[in-house]
């Protein structure tokens, strides 16, 4: 079931129902498909509102803003700090294959054995490009992810972290905290 503009359609065997996205993750509920994932212990309540960006994220989870430099960067943590989330806003005119590039070079220059592949991911409607990062950091091996995805005012690089063996279930959180933020920037949103 593809994900609708400020809705999400909602299927069960017994029937429909319409919910708007901001509610839906609220509840901590995100479907996907016909398949419902829950994750009812980080309901998604608290909300970033600054630089024109508006998005959900868990209520426990540690914001660390700094927009005062280039780029601007917005971080969410896990209270243990194992697992981030940030989004990178460049200019339109930036290159962004540089900035990607860059990115990439700072892993490999950090971690010695890290290996890195392309990845396409949508974000709803949205389809962005990227890649994947499997690394080792002590004795974890972690796995993060840089997406790039182009806006009407600007370009935003989400990246994502987590140990491999968590990752798969923090991706649906990463996820609906990139539509959060992807839905405030369309020119219907309220």
């Amino acid at each position: 079931m593809p994900l609708l503009a400020g809705s999400i359609i909602v299927t069960r065997r017994v029937g429909w129902m319409r919910l708007d996205l901001d509610a839906a993750l609220r509840l901590g509920t995100l479907i996907f498909g016909t398949r419902w994932f829950f994750w009812s212990f980080q309901q998604m309540t608290a909300k970033y509102d600054k630089l024109g960006l508006k998005f959900l994220y868990p209520e426990n989870w540690k914001l660390i803003d700094d927009v005062s430099g280039s780029p601007q960067v917005i971080t969410l943590e896990t209270p243990d700090g194992s697992t981030t989330w940030s989004v990178h806003l460049y200019p339109c005119e930036t290159d962004v294959d540089l900035i990607l590039k860059e990115a990439i070079d700072s892993l490999q220059q950090t971690y010695e054995d890290i290996e890195i592949s392309p990845c396409e991911r949508s974000f709803g409607a949205t389809p962005s490009s990227g890649v994947e990062a499997l690394f080792y950091c002590l004795d974890f091996l972690i796995r993060a992810e840089l997406q790039i995805v182009k806006t009407d005012e600007k370009w935003l690089m989400f990246w994502t972290q987590a140990e491999d063996r968590d990752y798969d279930n923090k991706k649906l959180v990463f996820k609906a905290i990139a539509i959060s933020l992807l839905q405030s920037l369309t020119p219907d949103a309220a």
